[in-house]
């Protein structure tokens, strides 16, 4: 399935399908499948989440955000290349502590993933290396970023893009699709 990045910066690093023909597919099928779920407007593979572009700052001193939504606004994100999103396993996740349920599909290259991620940081000034320990400060990245597995929410319990859950876990089930 053929990506995109976004026109615009919406707080997150994330990258969208050209086509969400299969992925509609999909929440139709988990509609039909459990009706408790509803269909999540806002189909994407989240890079980075939005807590952590505002604690980056670029190699000139410059807050991470503002950096990247200056880079959003001239277009300069247009001329990175994006992968191909090859589709894994459909999942079921819960999250009981904030009233989450979601259902997502894996994304299985999980290393390109992380190479477009480091790309649009590079283009935006910011090295991707800050994100990370070093010997002179702390990661600035939570275990669960840490361990990210990139997906795309399919469905939640309220069809809104904040109720999905964040991080899914390698204790989530499978789902069959029929």
């Amino acid at each position: 399935m053929q990506s995109l990045l976004p026109a615009k910066f919406s707080g997150i690093l994330q990258v969208n399908p050209a086509d969400e023909t299969q992925l509609k597919t999909l929440q139709d099928t988990i509609l039909d499948q459990d009706d408790t779920q509803q269909p999540n407007p806002k189909l994407h593979v989240t890079l980075l989440h939005q807590a952590f572009p505002k604690k980056l700052k670029t190699r000139d001193g410059l807050n991470g955000k503002k950096a990247l939504s200056a880079l959003f606004k001239n277009g300069g994100q247009m001329g990175i290349p994006t992968p191909t999103l090859r589709l894994g396993d459909v999942k079921r996740g819960e999250n009981p502590l904030e009233g989450r349920v979601s259902y997502y599909v894996e994304i299985e290259n999980s290393a390109e993933m992380l190479e477009l991620r480091d790309a649009i940081l590079e283009a935006a000034n910011i090295d991707p290396s800050a994100l990370y320990d070093t010997d002179d400060s702390p990661s600035i990245l939570t275990p669960e970023e840490k361990t990210r597995v990139f997906h795309i929410s399919l469905t939640n319990l309220e069809g809104q893009p904040g109720a999905s859950i964040k991080y899914p876990q390698a204790t989530d089930r499978n789902v069959v699709i029929r």
